[in-house]
């Protein structure tokens, strides 16, 4: 993570300067961010990521706005996906905030955001200003945009105290005693700014329960398996193969993507 804990939730993201006003998501669109990311000068950029998905997603991208003073302005650039977009989701969100059940409706359906707090929301409504470029592909719009856009001085108001999780990070320790115990299911990614491997447990109503964060799949694996996460041993055999995928990919610097073989 970068200077002063943030950004408070990890992930496969690009982290350029803190202070910087700006934060980028290229919404479910990998491509276009490794354009970005080998074009764009990292002082323009507080973080450049993608949201991939409607909750987990776009929860994350929240959080780590709202904890950061000084990010001001979020431009959605790229491809969407043409199933579940993920920017009419954080369009409707700005406008309109969430119900007081944690969720917003878009396009006739309810998006659930259970991991969102009222103060993230209010800060991120508050505070950040989005420039809705989707379905732009263009690295130099994207590029001349950014240099147009100008940095304020970097003197941001006490604004919104980040007040942690609700949720255990643990780091995983190996361990050959295992109790089986299905809970929910597991979204894992890769945390490359510091080489680790990241495994979220979620219940079965979408609120995060835990962070589980190693350098190798093993470890990982055990600590799940320790805390009672899983019962189901297909369950437990398909852990096991993405966080070993998950553990080449972070070893050889290639793409991991959950779920794709």
């Amino acid at each position: 993570m970068a200077e002063s804990g943030w950004p408070v939730e990890p992930g496969d993201y690009v982290i350029g300067d803190p202070s910087s006003s700006i934060a980028i998501s290229t919404l479910s669109d990998e491509e276009f961010l490794k354009q970005l990311a080998s074009r764009l000068a990292r002082n323009k950029y507080a973080i450049l990521g993608v949201t991939r998905t409607r909750n987990i997603g776009v929860e994350k991208l929240v959080r780590n706005i709202a904890a950061n003073p000084h990010i001001t302005r979020l431009i959605l650039a790229g491809r969407d996906s043409s199933t579940s977009p993920v920017a009419p989701v954080i369009m409707e969100l700005s406008r309109h905030g969430i119900s007081g059940d944690g969720s917003v409706r878009v396009q006739g359906r309810e998006v659930r955001l259970r991991n969102l707090s009222a103060d993230d929301v209010d800060e991120f409504r508050s505070r950040v200003r989005i420039i809705d470029m989707s379905g732009v592909r263009d690295a130099e719009v994207l590029l001349n945009l950014v240099e147009g856009l100008e940095q304020p001085p970097h003197q941001p108001t006490a604004g919104h105290r980040y007040a942690g999780t609700d949720y255990a990070r643990i780091t995983a320790q190996d361990d050959d005693q295992v109790v089986l115990d299905d809970r929910g299911f597991f979204i894992i990614y890769i945390d490359r700014g510091n080489g680790r491997i990241i495994c979220e447990h979620y219940d079965t109503s979408g609120r995060k329960t835990a962070e589980i964060s190693g350098s190798t799949a093993r470890a990982i694996y055990k600590t799940v398996v320790r805390m009672g996460l899983l019962s189901r041993l297909d369950h437990a055999a398909y852990l096991g193969r993405e966080l070993a995928r998950a553990e080449c990919a972070l070893a050889e610097g290639s793409e991991y993507v959950q779920d794709r073989a």
